[in-house]
C-alpha cells in the first residue's frame, strides 16, 4: 500500500467511504460533476481553493489533510504527552523506516484493542495463577484415579484429563495469532484495489471516466451494448464482426463481471 496519498486518492477514497457516486456528490455539495471528475482524475490539475474549503467541510476532514500537509484529517499540532509514547517509539515513528500510514490503519481497526488486550494478557502473565490451579487440579484428579483405580492404557477418563491441562504460552500465542489473522485479512481486502496492475488499474479508471460522460438517459439495451463494445475492444475483438448472437453472449457476460459492477457503482 501507498505510504503518501495524492489530492485525488483522498478524495476518491472519503467518497468513496461514504459510499457516494459522483453525481451524488455533485447534488449533494453544489460542485459541478465535470469539476469533481477532474478533481478525482489522474492527471494534475489545478483545483480551486472553494471547491476544496466546500469538499473539507463536506467530509469533515481539514484541508491541511487535502493538499498533503499533513496525514492527520482533524488532528495537528498533538501534544506528544497525551499520547504516551516512549522516546524510543516516538523516534522510530519520526524515522521514517516504517509505514506510519498502515500502522494507523492497524490500530484504528476495531479489532486491534482485542489484540492488544490478547498481548497484555500474555505479557503480564494475568491468567496464569487461575490456569495453573486449574492444571493443579486436573493432575490431582488424575493421580487419585490411578491411584485408587486400575486403569488401561488407553482409559478416556485419563485422556481427558490430560487432554484438559492448559500451556498458558501456547494457548495465549494461539489468541494473539487469531485477533491479528482477523485483522490482517480485514485490511487485506480493503486494499485489493491496491494490488491491481497497473495496466488494469488504467483500464478500470479509463473506464470509469467513459461511463461518467455517457448520458444517464440512454436505453439500458443501449448502455449495456455500448459498454459491451468498449469491453471487447479490451480482449481485441472486433465489435462489427460479431454476430447478434454472440453480442448477446457478450452483453450478458458484461453484466456479470465483478469489475463492471464496481465501476457502474462509482
Amino acid at each position: 500500500m501507498k505510504i503518501k496519498l495524492t489530492l485525488q486518492e483522498k478524495l476518491r477514497d472519503l467518497r468513496d467511504e461514504k459510499k457516494l457516486t459522483l453525481s451524488e456528490l455533485a447534488e449533494a455539495t453544489g460542485i459541478p460533476l465535470s469539476t469533481l471528475q477532474r478533481t478525482e482524475g489522474q492527471e494534475d490539475v489545478r483545483v480551486g481553493y472553494q471547491d476544496i474549503a466546500t469538499l473539507a467541510m463536506f467530509y469533515g476532514v481539514s484541508a491541511d489533510y487535502l493538499f498533503g500537509l499533513t496525514d492527520n484529517r482533524q488532528y495537528r499540532h498533538v501534544e506528544v504527552d497525551t499520547l504516551n509514547l516512549s522516546d524510543s517509539a516516538i523516534k522510530i515513528l519520526k524515522g521514517g523506516n516504517l509505514n506510519n500510514r498502515l500502522l494507523s490503519e492497524i490500530i484504528a481497526h476495531p479489532d486491534f484493542s482485542a489484540l492488544l488486550n490478547a498481548v497484555e494478557i500474555y505479557i503480564d502473565r494475568k491468567v496464569l495463577p487461575q490456569i495453573n490451579t486449574m492444571n493443579t487440579i486436573y493432575k490431582i484428579a488424575e493421580s487419585v484415579i490411578k491411584n485408587n483405580y486400575e486403569v488401561t492404557e488407553n482409559d478416556n477418563i485419563i485422556a481427558l484429563l490430560q487432554e484438559t491441562i492448559v500451556d498458558e504460552d501456547e494457548y495465549l500465542r494461539y489468541r494473539i495469532s487469531e485477533r491479528f489473522n482477523v485483522i490482517m485479512k480485514s485490511l487485506f481486502d480493503a486494499h485489493k484495489k491496491d494490488a491491481l496492475p497497473d495496466e488494469q488499474v488504467s483500464i478500470l479508471k479509463d473506464m470509469e471516466k467513459v461511463l461518467q460522460d455517457y448520458p444517464a438517459q440512454q436505453e439500458q439495451e443501449e448502455q449495456a451494448r455500448w459498454k459491451m463494445t468498449y469491453f471487447a475492444k479490451q480482449l481485441g475483438l472486433n465489435i462489427t464482426e460479431l454476430t447478434e448472437e454472440e453480442i448477446q453472449v457478450l452483453i450478458k457476460a458484461l453484466q456479470k463481471s465483478k469489475k463492471y459492477k464496481q465501476i457502474r457503482r462509482r
